[in-house]
């Protein structure tokens, strides 16, 4: 029957109909309208090449901070023009619940999926995200500074994001009320009077004693777990069996400093909290690289050469940061793969980073020489060069523990019991962690402590 019709065909006829195909496969690979329409979902087909796929493409982006990410899109496009990113404004609390309500619904998640802190163990076990280290992307985790690759990975050791920056953790100090109580306000020399946790709990009690009961190391004991539970290298929870030893160890220090005296039983995030920046009755708090820009100065508008920064007892920690991923599913994936590299993972990446918007990426290549990373004095920190701190004395000492899908749930029933136990100093490490138990196990019955 195919040899007959082909007979009855005139050659103007089977030249239009051929016209027609290719004028529709055309229009079918040139479309890029609706941003997911138009691409293999495998990153090793392209339209006509390699690299037209991974240099073409509109990409859908959810994330809760336009003003950073159009300062980096200002860069990554000198590089990459045709390639279009979409930004959809979602609250960095709202953002697991989205995800998680997308999926059950079966809408589409975006192309470039971002994970907070406390939530990136969660979503990495929802099963969304590329294994980055495996076939076609073939990210070498070995690029990245040891402390990194815990933060990225997921329960089946897969490597699924990568970091915007490094979110390095120290504290934050009025340097006068130093001067004043521990007797100077170098932050070298306040690093090396503290070699231990106990140390600190005694100098503080002093301070309390001192200032008849007016100053204290910490604004809460919220503000101490932030520093002591980020310096741990153990998971809270490893599978679905709680860390006993590590969480016990964990509230009897947070005990010691309320016993004596180190904390003035704020609420961490409070107004109270906040105003105690511009007064003069906390000595240190726990600070991130963005501490300075988005809760020191804003809090404290007035000072000028007040606050410093010095490294902790336990050295430097892990604190905050937003880590990237691509979604499995994403019809765009050579030009996700070209976005996440020319972004967070390449030294091409590292160069728009720090140009839009002076972060610091974890690779290791960008710390062959850290002079391009200096900052210059910042007066409001008594002149301290602020890139150069978290270089060259916090970024050695980091260490960090795995993430778990059970992070945020840790950190919400953590902020109850210490709560109790800031008002209560009959509660005891003992009863903290017994209460603990108890509100993890309200939203995870499956958990054992052994």
């Amino acid at each position: 029957m195919q040899k007959d019709f082909r007979k009855k065909l005139s050659w103007s006829t089977l030249m239009g109909l051929m016209l027609c195909v290719s004028l529709v496969l055309s229009a079918c690979g040139g479309s890029n309208e609706g941003g997911n329409s138009n691409s293999s979902s495998s990153p090793e087909a392209s339209s006509e090449n390699g690299s037209d796929a991974a240099e073409n493409g509109k990409l859908i982006v959810w994330g809760w901070d336009k003003g950073s990410h159009d300062k980096l899109m200002t860069e990554f496009s000198k590089n990459h023009p045709n390639i279009q990113v979409e930004y959809v404004e979602v609250s960095a609390k709202d953002y697991l619940k989205k995800i998680q309500t997308s999926i059950a619904s079966g809408s589409e998640l975006p192309d470039i999926i971002w994970a907070e802190a406390a939530q990136r163990g969660a979503i990495y076990e929802l099963n969304v995200l590329e294994d980055l280290g495996a076939a076609p992307y073939n990210f070498d985790k070995s690029t990245l500074l040891d402390f990194e690759v815990p933060l990225l990975t997921n329960s089946k050791g897969q490597l699924v994001a990568l970091d915007q920056q490094v979110a390095p953790g120290a504290v934050a100090y009025k340097r006068e009320l130093a001067k004043q109580y521990l007797g100077t306000d170098d932050p070298d020399q306040l690093a090396s009077m503290f070699q231990s946790w106990d140390d600190f709990a005694q100098k503080g009690k002093d301070v309390y004693d001192q200032s008849q009961g007016k100053v204290t190391m910490f604004a809460s004991l919220m503000d101490a777990y932030t520093i002591l539970s980020n310096q741990m290298t153990e998971p809270f929870v490893d599978g679905n069996k709680v860390n006993k030893a590590e969480m016990l160890d964990l509230f009897n220090k947070l005990q010691m400093l309320r016993d004596t005296n180190n904390e003035a039983k704020l609420s961490m995030w409070s107004p109270s909290w906040s105003a105690s920046y511009s007064q003069d009755n906390v000595i240190f708090y726990p600070a991130a690289n963005w501490s300075p820009e988005f809760v020191i100065k804003p809090n404290d508008k007035n000072s000028s050469g007040a606050w410093g920064l010095t490294v902790p007892p336990g050295g430097g920690f892990t604190y905050g940061g937003t880590s990237v991923g691509i979604w499995k599913d994403s019809k765009q994936k050579e030009a996700a793969w070209t976005y996440l590299k020319g972004t967070y993972g390449s030294e091409e990446g590292a160069e728009v980073s720090f140009k839009g918007m002076q972060a610091i990426l974890p690779l290791k290549s960008v710390f062959d020489d850290t002079s391009k990373l200096a900052s210059g004095p910042d007066e409001f920190f008594g002149g301290q060069d602020l890139n150069k701190f978290w270089v060259e004395k916090v970024f050695p000492s980091i260490k960090a523990k795995p993430v778990t899908k059970y992070d945020q749930d840790v950190y919400a029933a953590s902020e109850i019991v210490l709560q109790t136990m800031a008002q209560d100093n009959n509660f005891d490490a003992n009863q903290a962690l017994e209460k603990w138990s108890e509100e993890m196990k309200k939203n995870h019955p499956e958990l054992t402590i052994e």
